[in-house]
């Protein structure tokens, strides 16, 4: 069975199911008790989506719609980057104790097109971190617990000590190089229309190729640092 079948004939279970698993905070049991994808299954489900007119989530607007097929496209290019800063390659491929990545998306988010393909090519540089993609509206149990100013905003990154369950560091959804681009760029036109504003974030991440979102986990996994 394909994963895209999988996907859409386990929603409606998953959703109910979460109706009666209201647990203030998140376990890594918990966590691993949720349909997951490693980023090459994430990567197919988005693709198929976009091959068949659908994104993931119950809902299927026109607009998510059309930003899968462009995300699909956006995954594929951003993938081939390599990791060009040697410090962070240096930090991630020292972590010496298992941990968990549980990384929030949806096929539709922008954002997490341009970050999730490097997130997963920074941790495939250590044999101690297991990457785990969920999709945000399925677990809403889950990603309640890891707002962002309040919102449920993704991609967002949860790593976990595997041995301990414990909470080591978290980031999203944006690069702090691009958040404040885009906290300005609001500042300075607070009526701006969503399409403009799209043109502006997709042009920044453009001219970035990474390089912002790369020195973020160069800080957050330098040895001895956390930051839950």
């Amino acid at each position: 069975m394909s994963i895209l079948i999988v996907w859409r004939l386990s929603f409606e279970f998953i959703c109910l199911n979460n109706l009666f698993d209201m647990s203030p905070s998140a376990t890594l049991n918990k966590i691993e008790n949720k349909i997951s994808y490693p980023y090459e299954e994430y990567s197919d489900l988005v693709v198929m989506c976009a091959e068949y007119g659908l994104t993931t989530g119950k809902d299927q607007p026109v607009e998510r719609i059309a930003a899968t097929r462009l995300n699909a496209t956006r995954m594929k290019r951003i993938s081939k980057q390599g990791i060009s800063n040697q410090k962070l390659i240096r930090n991630i491929s020292a972590i010496s104790t298992p941990q968990v990545w549980v990384l929030f998306a949806e096929s539709w988010c922008g954002d997490g097109a341009q970050n999730i393909p490097i997130i997963a090519n920074i941790a495939s540089y250590s044999k101690n971190i297991e990457l785990r993609i969920l999709l945000r509206d399925q677990n809403l149990d889950l990603m309640d617990n890891y707002l962002t100013n309040g919102s449920r905003s993704i991609p967002k990154l949860i790593c976990i000590e595997r041995e301990s369950g414990r909470q080591i560091a978290s980031w999203g959804p944006r690069s702090s190089l691009i958040q404040q681009l885009v906290k300005e760029f609001k500042a300075k036109k607070p009526d701006v229309l969503h399409e403009e504003f799209l043109n502006n974030l997709h042009l920044w991440y453009s001219q970035d190729k990474g390089i912002s979102l790369q020195k973020d986990f160069e800080i957050l996994f330098t040895p001895g640092r956390e930051i839950a």
